[in-house]
């Protein structure tokens, strides 16, 4: 049985409050919401840098889920709270996550928060939705960077908005461009490229960059098998607020964006480390990200190792 909070038969439309960073692409309202779930992340202490919290929730879903759109709030410092559903149930409770073992079976579904930020992060287009299948646990990841140089207390939550299956044209999963094959010096300007060769054919209904506070400039462009540029498809200038909200590029459901198997990409980040610290993933990020459909399953945009 599901032991969180429902609100049902509530008619709304989500719209991302964030501005599409491309004049041909324009940002579609969701479907109707007619259900949520809220999950309140028990009292925590933030630690100064960096941190972690995996929420392991009392939800286990007892039907398919149609999620649409998720909204969140984080006191100072918070990045962003990101929903997951995992396939070994786990201890209800909140814990510093342990790393890449703990993530083998979680499966990423929205994220939303943000310190000051109730709106939702990544919403889809009408018609769209992603699938939580029946019997899984909801798990809910609170990222901070404190920078206070003080422990401060947390009290994170999270709003998981869903649509009835009957509304659902087409299912949704996540598209990802990962370099983490990077080493930013304290105090000095890096830019990393990586090339990468789409496995299938794929409909992207939007598509962000993604980077943290010290990035500087995001760039994806579509090349040809010289490596010179055919189009560019996402560009921006990088501020710290863009961690956590960046500028999104909407395609929608009609007029999708088409990338065919094989077709070669390449991702350019760069950076300006004005810390005293050394830069490496997970603390700064270089990520391509979009919604494809129709789909299930995460399909990873794997990298091209080029001739020296």
């Amino acid at each position: 049985m599901m032991k969180s909070r429902w609100f049902g038969a509530v008619t709304a439309l989500a719209v991302l409050a964030v501005a599409s960073c491309s004049e041909d692409s324009e940002s579609e309202p969701t479907g109707e919401v007619t259900a949520s779930i809220e999950l309140e992340l028990p009292s925590f202490t933030i630690p100064v840098g960096e941190s972690f919290q995996c929420y392991y929730s009392d939800v286990v879903t007892d039907k398919d889920l149609s999620v649409v759109s998720a909204g969140g709030k984080q006191v100072e410092g918070g990045h962003h709270l990101t929903l997951y559903y995992v396939d070994t149930e786990r201890p209800v409770g909140l814990q510093e996550c342990s790393g890449s073992t703990e993530m083998v079976d979680w499966h990423f579904v929205v994220g939303a928060g943000g310190e000051g930020n109730e709106d939702a992060l990544l919403s889809l287009p009408k018609g769209l939705a992603i699938k939580v299948p029946k019997g899984k646990q909801l798990m809910v990841q609170a990222h901070y960077i404190n920078v206070s140089g003080e422990e401060t207390p947390a009290a994170d939550s999270m709003t998981i908005q869903m649509t009835d299956a009957d509304k659902v044209e087409a299912y949704a999963a996540d598209f990802v461009i990962d370099d983490d094959r990077f080493e930013i010096e304290p105090h000095t300007e890096l830019t990393s490229v990586m090339n990468c060769e789409v496995p299938q054919d794929l409909n992207l209904a939007m598509l962000i960059g993604h980077m943290h506070e010290q990035g500087a400039y995001y760039k994806l462009e579509e090349i040809d098998e010289a490596g010179e540029s055919v189009a560019t498809l996402y560009e921006s200038e990088w501020i710290p607020s863009f961690a956590s909200h960046p500028p999104v590029t909407h395609y929608g459901k009609e007029v999708p964006l088409e990338l065919k198997k094989g077709m070669r990409l390449r991702q350019t980040c760069q950076w300006k480390n004005e810390s005293d610290a050394k830069l490496l993933f997970p603390t700064e990020m270089c990520i391509g990200f979009g919604y494809y459909f129709p789909g299930t399953e995460r399909v990873m945009c794997e990298r091209v190792e080029e001739s020296p």
